[in-house]
């Protein structure tokens, strides 16, 4: 899939545009993580520091998100860079704000990785990408619902077990915290050396306090149920690496972010269409008959006529 900037003339604001190609959708997982973004998205646009969503709509090829547009980069851009621990504090807090807003609706998120944080032009992150949402259940089955990179991916889900909000903790943990800090992935190092736990020593870590690491080892905790949020969210923003923190001033976007902004460098020339094989189209001309996939395309059908005659005319002249 690709995504466009394009500017809609109906209102002089910038947009972004996913296109989602029906040939790729050949089988029920892949039906169910895209089709069900535009559901996920509508009962979170009232939410600050998320993803909001304007239109969803199709053509005979290819479904397309529309979304509001972000003018800065996603945390995977920033990943080398060397950050203090007030910027650290910062980014967690705001994943933080996140999973709050998430909790509200009752929704997993699964993907929290750089890739899909992004910055705005206050500075201050939001989330992308819900293709892999879901509502939350006492029993999430990995078989029927597990998606996203494995390495990211929590050891009750690797483990084919059930797993519930504490999945995405753990990806704070693993996946942002642990490789901000040491340039790794955490899952990928536990890989290396062959083991299950690992407990970082806060002694040996010279450019961060105890309280931040201490933080960070409950996040990685193996055992969900005596991972910090297990309880309740309310454990990660009571932890004591957040003592004094003002999270009224985050949540309202009255608090000076310490993170530097650096604009996007869009080149449109870098979307290009899809090929498909024939074997492809095999699948999806099967697929397409079931009744699953009838049921589920209609969250497609999010339109504002206005906004969608203006994109696809631009996007016709780009692509």
């Amino acid at each position: 899939m690709k995504v466009f900037k394009c500017k809609c003339l109906l209102n002089n604001d910038y947009y972004a545009l996913k296109e989602i190609p029906k040939l790729k959708l050949t089988d029920y997982k892949e039906i169910f993580c895209h089709l069900n973004e535009p559901s996920i998205l509508k009962k979170l646009n009232n939410y600050t520091f998320i993803q909001k969503i304007i239109s969803s709509f199709q053509d005979f090829d290819n479904l397309y998100l529309v979304t509001n547009y972000y003018e800065g980069n996603n945390l995977y851009y920033y990943k080398d860079d060397i950050f203090t621990e007030e910027q650290l504090k910062f980014i967690s807090a705001c994943i933080i704000q996140f999973f709050i807003n998430l909790r509200e609706k009752n929704i997993i998120h699964r993907d929290i990785r750089m890739n899909n944080i992004i910055m705005d032009k206050d500075k201050y992150l939001n989330l992308l990408d819900f293709s892999y949402a879901i509502y939350y259940s006492e029993k999430n089955d990995f078989k029927n619902y597990i998606r996203g990179n494995y390495f990211d991916n929590a050891p009750e889900i690797q483990n084919f077990s059930i797993y519930d909000y504490n999945s995405d903790y753990y990806r704070l943990g693993g996946s942002i915290l642990y490789y901000l800090i040491f340039k790794k992935y955490l899952n990928k190092v536990k890989i290396e050396k062959n083991i299950v736990e690992i407990k970082i020593n806060y002694k040996n870590i010279t450019n961060y306090t105890s309280s931040c690491i201490d933080f960070l080892n409950k996040l990685i905790t193996t055992d969900h149920k005596k991972r910090i949020g297990y309880n309740n969210i309310d454990e990660l923003r009571n932890h004591s690496w957040f003592n004094n923190f003002d999270w009224n001033n985050l949540a309202n976007k009255k608090m000076k972010s310490p993170l530097i902004f650096k604009k996007t460098n869009f080149n449109q020339s870098e979307c290009n269409k899809f090929d498909f094989t024939s074997e492809n189209k095999i699948k999806y001309k099967t697929i397409n008959k079931k009744h699953i996939y009838k049921k589920l395309i209609e969250n497609y059908n999010y339109v504002d006529y206005q906004i969608i005659n203006n994109i696809l005319n631009l996007y016709k002249n780009i692509s």
